[in-house]
């Protein structure tokens, strides 16, 4: 399965073969244990470790080289979600959640006036016959819900509002 490596301006396709694909021109993986590796790309080595593997939102900690990166690994659906222009992560806009694709609420698991911590699950949202927990994107108040269990939702639709 083929997971798409995001950091700055560049990206890494990461094949189950050896040959993975960097801008196009082919790097070779040697794991020097089970979360760090030496990659030759174009006659230079990278020391590449996991510092943090990736959480449901796809995005990792990563030193290369010694630097620290924050990347975004993202499997064949989210490159596929991607490319149809539907993120699963949600859009923030002050605060307030908005849906990341069309779908359907089944659950909502918060009420207002509730205080919700960053990366609390806040609804539950089926698309593309999926089901996708929509998490806080911070710390905050809970000010209105426009959603409930049941009703269809379009792109950039609010789902939680949380207080300025």
């Amino acid at each position: 399965m083929a997971r798409e490596i995001q950091w700055d301006d560049r990206r890494v396709q990461r094949e189950s073969s050896s040959a993975d694909v960097l801008s196009g021109s082919a790097a070779t993986w040697t794991a020097l244990s089970p979360r760090s590796w030496n990659v030759l790309h174009e006659g230079r080595r990278f020391k590449v470790e996991c510092e943090k593997v990736p959480g449901e939102d796809g995005w990792a900690t990563f030193r290369i080289n010694g630097v620290r990166k924050e990347v975004r690994v993202m499997d064949e659906r989210a490159q596929l979600l991607e490319r149809m222009g539907m993120s699963v992560r949600a859009v923030v806009a002050s605060g307030d959640i908005k849906a990341p694709m069309p779908g359907k609420v089944l659950q909502v698991l918060v009420n207002a006036g509730d205080k919700v911590e960053e990366g609390q699950a806040l609804l539950v949202l089926e698309a593309m016959k999926m089901e996708n927990v929509i998490k806080s994107t911070s710390e905050g108040t809970v000010s209105d819900i426009p959603v409930s269990p049941g009703q269809a939702v379009e792109k950039g639709g609010l789902l939680v509002a949380f207080e300025a």
